[in-house]
């Protein structure tokens, strides 16, 4: 289940209610847990286990859409068959060059299209050029959330429900103008526990930098319920902040394969999110109907001096 805050009620006369009641319990316990940062990387932490993961969440978000995401990441998802948020830039999409990294180029439309056909990956938009949005008038930070959903999927004919704020950089209008576009799930760049039941516009991560050891970031997908990872480049040696070894990456997805960690998407996290909230609702008008139905039943059916039962 997705962390979140609910409140219920539900009555004591029902079994079917004290089941569901308790199927709530280990919900409540989780959502009573503090966030948890990074701890210090010990050799210890890596050390094989064999306990199934399979109720925790990861989403691998990877931000720019730089061509090592081709190169590198894409052959581990197809070997394991897992999905990745892809935040891509608008503008660069068909051509261009990052300015702090002019020897790497970004993914072409036809790169892109083939991760979607073939791993099933999501695509976000990361706005038209990647703009400080706190820092830009408000038509121009319209321009840059709105067109760019529409720019991309027009692009590769598929929705776009998902943004990522470039830099992290983000204020009330910022996410005011990311709900009025049409997007249902924002991802931030901060710490803390993901939830959708708060804040679906401000998800926190985890984000891999070159000092990131692997058996941190296995630590905290052991520990906590549902992860998002924010990674940009992964690399053979990694040699700037925003890089992380492909050796640590492959075993990070060997371990989640093994563990049966759930992997899926921002948007997939969403849709997770919306099926957990129609059940919760559905429990809540059914014990509420229970209730209605035991109201009508003593307020149709009288017993009178003869004893004899009728409608009111």
């Amino acid at each position: 289940m997705l962390v979140g805050v609910c409140q219920t009620s539900l009555p004591c006369q029902s079994s079917r209610s004290m089941l569901s009641f308790a199927l709530l319990i280990p919900l409540l316990l989780i959502l009573l847990l503090p966030a948890q940062a990074l701890e210090p990387e010990t050799t210890a932490s890596i050390a094989p286990d064999t306990f199934d993961l399979s109720d925790h969440t990861v989403i691998l978000s990877v931000d720019d859409g730089y061509h090592s995401v081709y190169e590198n990441i894409y052959p581990l998802l197809r070997e394991y068959d897992m999905p990745i948020t892809l935040a891509l830039i608008g503008g660069s999409v068909l051509g261009g060059r990052p300015s702090y990294r002019p020897q790497e180029r970004f993914m072409n439309r036809a790169e892109v299209r083939e991760m979607i056909d073939s791993c099933g990956i999501e695509i976000a938009s990361h706005t038209m050029s990647h703009a400080w949005l706190t820092k830009v008038d408000s038509a121009t930070a319209w321009h840059e959330i709105a067109w760019s959903k529409t720019y991309l999927e027009s692009l590769f004919d598929v929705p776009v429900v998902t943004f990522v704020y470039p830099y992290g950089d983000m204020n009330a209008r910022a996410r005011r103008m990311v709900r009025a576009a049409g997007y249902r799930i924002a991802r931030a760049v901060r710490g803390g526990e993901p939830n959708l039941w708060v804040d679906p516009y401000r998800i926190p991560e985890v984000e891999l930098r070159i000092e990131t050891g692997l058996p941190a970031v296995i630590r905290h997908v052991r520990n906590h319920r549902v992860t998002v990872i924010l990674l940009h480049r992964i690399v053979q040696k990694p040699t700037v902040f925003t890089e992380w070894p492909l050796a640590d990456f492959s075993e990070l997805l060997g371990w989640l394969h093994h563990r049966n960690v759930h992997v899926t998407t921002l948007s997939g996290l969403y849709l997770e999110w919306w099926q957990e909230r129609l059940a919760r609702t559905l429990i809540e008008q059914l014990d509420a109907s229970q209730k209605a139905g035991a109201v009508r039943l003593f307020e149709d059916v009288d017993v009178d001096a003869t004893r004899t039962p009728h409608t009111r």
